[in-house]
């Protein structure tokens, strides 16, 4: 049996795969402890863990980063780079802001030390280390009473000499009880900022993931667990422990996983994905494949590991309404959790929030339960909606028509950076929307961009869990080095380092049968920014030209000057048969709304039950289509049919009137 498990801020997600079938779940997730709504879970789904290949997406490195709650850490690295982390590259998020917000430093000047001793840029040992500083850092780390260690020197990812010796110095006295994070095997790469604060990053959380993953595996008695990383493919939890810095978009990525594997079953190859959860929206462009990305950032901190490209903002069903200082009406980051939830969930929220505004207005019937179970309170969300909009001079149900207007208009903005920004036109794209309220939002987005077909996929509701399943055991590796195309010997010193990171992933990944991927990061001379490409053999002049074209689609222009390959990187893979979606039965019969409820705006709109629906048939808004795990409102001008695999496939039907009408609004 394969469970797919995906731990968001509100809920906690479930797809099973067993002798039934595919099943799907939720439960309100527990952020002290999320291993107990993975337990609730899995005990309401009926199933014996110690059958189970579970396969979870954990939000515990990414909150702990965005909460500064990770464990005590000490930074170690050169003499006269103790402010590395902090002074950073001096780039500022407002370029004009006169008074920008002071932020403080994730690691506190007394958590640096600096030790003496030098590799060159060649890799050769310039100046010894000082047996006085090992010292220095062994007592520091005593008196400090610090759980992790993170070191990084300079050019230690073409010798790591230096970082093993200091490591082995701690190693001797402190034996396991510390957790050592080193920048060479963390990231071997160049640019010693990035490679600190990733390797601080993993240092940071690492101890934590450990614990967390650890007492799940326990608390469980699962067959296997393994984790998703932030490049798409899952890794076994005792990994993924070691190199927690790699899970900062562990549920995301499962929804980009899924929704590439359903582009292709539906033959769709340009697609933007929109996850809309609890807490917040993520959103990326698909062209076939999802691209990936080494410029990732938490917390204002650059995460130089790979990771699928994801944007992400604080826009989500928990997203709370408020006022700002000129009175007017805005919408999130802020959220209102799990708990205590928004206004309706009846658990002391006092904001409204974005689901309080969905069932105010009908899209959301008031009899809905979330989860399959839970009861809304709609008189709760009208009576804080009637205190926001008085303060507007507004009725309830205008103040949250305002608020979904502001909040779809944020998502809508998320949407034209990772497309219109990037040179593509939205309208040439398929929007696949998911997460457990993206169907309420996904026709009125769909008109923003001027996009004619939506689709919402099986277990929408649920999605990223399922991508879960969909993941490929996957490990990325990577070594920064300085080839110019034109010399002889690149192409064999190449090879010399991919057969090396072969060599590396055979090792780590047990001797499993294994697929490479091989890619390699290329700039003109003088540039300080590179593309990466894939690298399937050994012809350069084939490899130039391929750089040359995307620098051309990149920037418009070529460069009448040398290419260079600054890193090479190498992707391996566990091939195994995926889950696969069964086919739904055709019924010659239609599904019919039996009940009908008010919707502002519209009048009485019918209620579909998605299990009822069948291939072959069309429905046309304004209705709801309705699921335990998610919620459909499929907006006037707009028609539906179910594919043969269960996903609801959506176009515009008028699209002139429906541009029209989105002007005039």
């Amino acid at each position: 049996m394969f469970l797919g498990v995906d731990t968001g801020g509100t809920f906690t997600d479930f797809v099973c795969f067993d002798s039934e079938g595919m099943r799907f779940h939720k439960v309100l997730s527990t952020p002290d402890d999320p291993s107990r709504a993975i337990e609730q879970g899995i005990e309401e789904l009926g199933l014996d863990a110690s059958l189970l290949h579970v396969v979870h997406g954990s939000t515990v490195a990414t909150n702990a980063i965005l909460e500064r709650k990770g464990v005590h850490t000490l930074f170690v690295t050169h003499q006269g780079l103790e402010d590395l982390l902090t002074i950073g590259r001096q780039t500022r998020p407002e370029l004009y802001q006169l008074c920008p917000d002071a932020v403080a430093p994730v690691v506190a000047r007394d958590d640096c030390i600096g030790i003496s001793g030098r590799i060159n840029a060649a890799g050769e040992e310039q100046s010894a280390l000082d047996a006085d500083d090992l010292k220095r850092v062994i007592e520091r780390v005593a008196a400090g009473g610090y759980e992790a260690v993170a070191i990084c020197l300079l050019f230690s990812f073409l010798n790591p000499a230096h970082e093993r010796a200091v490591a082995k110095a701690l190693e001797d006295i402190y034996s396991e009880d510390l957790f050592v994070s080193l920048s060479h095997q963390v990231l071997a790469e160049y640019r010693e900022y990035e490679r600190a604060t990733t390797t601080f990053l993993n240092a940071y959380v690492g101890p934590l993931v450990q614990r967390y993953l650890t007492r799940l595996e326990i608390s469980l008695g699962a067959k296997h667990l393994y984790v998703m990383h932030s490049a798409g493919g899952v890794m076994q939890a005792e990994l993924a422990g070691q190199q927690a810095v790699r899970l900062v978009l562990s549920g995301p990525a499962g929804g980009l996983v899924a929704a590439q594997e359903i582009g292709a079953q539906l033959a769709e190859h340009n697609i933007l994905t929109f996850d809309m959860g609890g807490t917040s929206t993520d959103v990326a462009l698909i062209q076939g494949k999802a691209s990936k990305t080494t410029e990732g950032e938490i917390a204002g901190m650059p995460v130089s590991l790979p990771m699928l490209d994801i944007h992400t903002i604080g826009a989500g069903g928990g997203s709370v309404a408020w006022l700002d200082e000129a009175g007017l009406p805005q919408v999130g980051p802020e959220s209102a959790g799990a708990r205590p939830g928004p206004v309706c969930y009846g658990q002391g929220g006092d904001k409204p929030a974005v689901t309080d505004a969905n069932l105010l207005l009908g899209r959301m019937p008031a009899n809905a339960c979330l989860a399959g179970s839970m009861s809304l309170d709609r008189e709760a969300a009208r009576r804080a909606f009637s205190q926001y909009g008085d303060k507007l001079g507004l009725s309830a149900e205008e103040a949250a028509c305002a608020v979904i207007e502001i909040a779809e208009e944020h998502m809508a903005g998320a949407l034209r950076v990772v497309s219109v920004q990037r040179g593509y036109d939205p309208a040439d794209f398929s929007l696949l929307c998911f997460g457990g309220a993206g169907g309420l939002h996904a026709c009125a987005l769909a008109e923003k961009l001027s996009m004619t077909k939506v689709i919402i996929p099986v277990a929408s509701g649920a999605f990223s869990a399922l991508g879960m399943l969909l993941g490929k055991q996957q490990s990325e590796f990577s070594r920064s080095r300085r080839f110019a195309l034109q010399d002889d010997d690149t192409a064999t010193e190449m090879q010399q380092l991919f057969i090396q990171m072969q060599r590396d992933a055979v090792a780590q990944m047990q001797g499993l049968e294994l697929t490479f991927e091989r890619h390699v990061d290329m700039r003109y001379l003088g540039q300080g920014f590179h593309l990466t490409m894939a690298c399937p053999d050994d012809d350069l002049e084939q490899l130039k030209q391929r750089f040359e074209d995307a620098h051309m689609h990149a920037y418009g222009h070529r460069l009448n000057r040398g290419v260079e390959i600054m890193t090479v990187r190498l992707s391996a893979f566990v091939e195994r048969p995926l889950p696969v979606l069964p086919e739904i039965a055709v019924r010659s019969e239609p599904a019919r709304a039996t009940t009908h409820s008010d919707v502002y705006g519209e009048g009485r709109v019918g209620h579909l039950l998605r299990a009822e629906l069948t291939p072959g048939h069309t429905y046309q808004g304004p209705l709801l289509v309705l699921e335990d795990i998610a919620t459909l409102w499929l907006a006037r001008g707009w028609q539906m049919q179910l594919s043969k695999h269960g996903h609801l496939l959506l176009e515009i039907i008028d699209t002139n009137q429906a541009v029209l009408e989105a002007i005039d609004a």
